[in-house]
């Protein structure tokens, strides 16, 4: 009751300030020449004390109606000045603070542009590729290939069989010691007699796919081993490798190369029975040349499309053991969002944002092998024998860069291709090497092996595995049907941002649209509708 007798009253006083304007303005009109003489010299200061008080009043009648927390204490007349000037302070502070919560919230949304967040952890697994297998045997040497090459190869004059056992056991290329510049000139003239070149040595004694995988089941159906997995190099030495579409091309025969599939396996079930099951001969008597002490396998696990190498999931499989893999995918995607916002902000690529030399498809993984494979490049001035030479545009290493391959093969065992420092330096990096950005979308696959003795009654009433006692039966699967999914969105929208930004001066002010309103209305419109109604 008292706010409105005193609102009664504030209008009260401001009609008796309009009356008084109004006389004194038809005093001047009728008295020029003491208005001219009188006032000329004091004009500015008086426009200047009228749009003071205009201010004043237009400031005081927005902080008595505003919504505005604390505003409403500044003006008022019944209670003390050391009061009033409390409120003052204290909302200036609110508003400087207001303003620094803004800023820092956008600075972080500029700092992180993106966020990748669980959107379920019920997404179907059919959903998913069933990852590439990739086995590589222990053994890179087969014994029967390499006797039979020490009794076909012609050796030049003056060097002995040895020399052939030192030459084989070239294409593992030893990283431990280097081997002396006579000694490759051996061996280049014994490949040059026999019109070889060391990649094709390599291919010739390494042991075959057919040989060294037996029998093979897929969705609980018996498969011919040789439509499912493929020869290809890898840093492991030849290896066989099922459902890999990384390459250019593939290494199927051409009778089957038709029945090949153009895009890689999926799975609806999940269990061993409706993965994959192969029968594994480590051929332990044909054993030349190893890094192993055992007998078995090296299982890699990784994208259809992504070459393998240290990256990929590793497993361990030794001979008489049946070993299950389980496979627990994850998949990661990317919104519309992101593919729309500039790759600076990002900071990932697309698979077809950019295209490979010699890989189908680019990935974090198939750069960085590439930029591992352009060092080398510019080192040696070839190209290992293990990877794609697309259309031959690359001269091939030969025996007498073995030294400089061996040299340049440690550059894949680098987190850094090009940074040989300590792990101090290389967090201080700002970009990776030959500009490889990670994926935007991606398939993991975490993996786990439990493993037992195999049971030789497996082949008991099976005349082709009589032989059988250091085979090893190895079952890759999904181990549910339920997978995690994660969302690569943008870390903030215009509406998230702006729910933001007006819930900071929300909490701390009251701040919404309509008070910035009220404040534009004072400042502009209240002026204009006073002068009309004046009139």
């Amino acid at each position: 009751m008292a706010f409105k007798k005193r609102r009664i009253f504030d209008l009260r006083q401001v009609q008796a300030q309009q009356l008084a304007s109004k006389a004194s303005s038809s005093h001047r009109r009728s008295n020029p020449s003491s208005e001219h003489h009188s006032l000329h010299p004091l004009k500015p200061d008086r426009h200047l004390r009228r749009i003071r008080e205009w201010f004043s009043e237009n400031m005081r009648n927005y902080c008595q109606t505003t919504s505005l927390h604390g505003f409403s204490y500044i003006t008022r007349q019944d209670i003390s000045r050391r009061e009033r000037n409390f409120w003052l302070v204290v909302v200036i502070l609110a508003i400087v603070t207001s303003i620094v919560l803004v800023v820092v919230s956008w600075y972080w949304s500029q700092e992180t542009p993106t966020v990748t967040v669980i959107e379920s952890s019920h997404f179907p697994t059919w959903n998913i590729p069933f990852p590439a297998v990739t086995i590589c045997n222990f053994n890179k040497i087969s014994k029967t290939k390499a006797f039979t090459l020490l009794q076909q190869m012609q050796l030049p004059a003056g060097v002995n069989k040895s020399e052939l056992h030192n030459l084989f056991n070239l294409t593992l290329l030893p990283m431990d010691n280097l081997i002396s510049n006579s000694s490759l000139q051996i061996y280049d003239r014994i490949l040059a007699l026999n019109n070889l070149t060391l990649t094709g040595l390599t291919q010739q004694l390494s042991p075959d796919c057919i040989d060294m995988i037996s029998n093979c089941i897929w969705k609980g159906i018996n498969t011919r081993c040789d439509s499912l997995f493929q020869r290809i190099d890898t840093m492991e030495g030849q290896c066989c490798t099922f459902n890999y579409f990384g390459g250019i091309t593939n290494n199927f025969p051409e009778k089957i190369a038709y029945q090949v599939p153009k895009r890689p396996y999926r799975v609806t079930g999940c269990g061993y029975p409706t993965g994959l099951s192969v029968l594994l001969n480590p051929m332990v008597s044909d054993y030349y040349g190893t890094f192993f002490s055992g007998y078995g396998f090296r299982l890699l696990l990784h994208d259809a499309y992504n070459f393998p190498d240290e990256n990929s999931e590793t497993k361990v499989v030794t001979s008489t053991r049946e070993s299950f893999v389980r496979i627990n995918p994850e998949s990661t995607y990317a919104t519309s969002d992101i593919r729309r916002m500039d790759l600076s902000l990002r900071n990932c690529l697309f698979g077809s944002e950019r295209s490979m030399h010699s890989l189908r498809r680019y990935s974090f993984i198939n750069c960085m092998f590439e930029c591992r494979v352009k060092m080398t490049i510019d080192l040696c001035g070839c190209l290992p024998p293990y990877v794609y030479n697309s259309n031959n545009s690359y001269k091939v290493c030969g025996v007498m860069e073995t030294n400089c391959m061996i040299h340049s093969k440690r550059l894949f065992s680098h987190a850094l291709a090009n940074l040989n420092f300590s792990l101090s330096i290389v967090r201080q990096t700002d970009s990776f090497p030959c500009g490889c950005l990670p994926d935007c979308q991606s398939n993991h696959y975490v993996s786990e092996s439990t493993m037992g003795r195999l049971d030789m009654s497996y082949f008991a009433n099976r005349p082709a595995y009589s032989n059988a006692t250091d085979r090893i039966l190895l079952h890759v699967f999904f181990s549910d049907l339920m997978s995690t999914r994660y969302r690569t969105d943008i870390f903030q929208n215009w509406l998230s941002a702006l729910a933001s930004f007006g819930g900071l001066l929300g909490l701390i002010m009251g701040f919404s649209i309509v008070t910035a309103f009220e404040f534009l209305y004072f400042l502009t419109f209240r002026p204009i509708f006073n002068y009309i109604n004046r009139d």
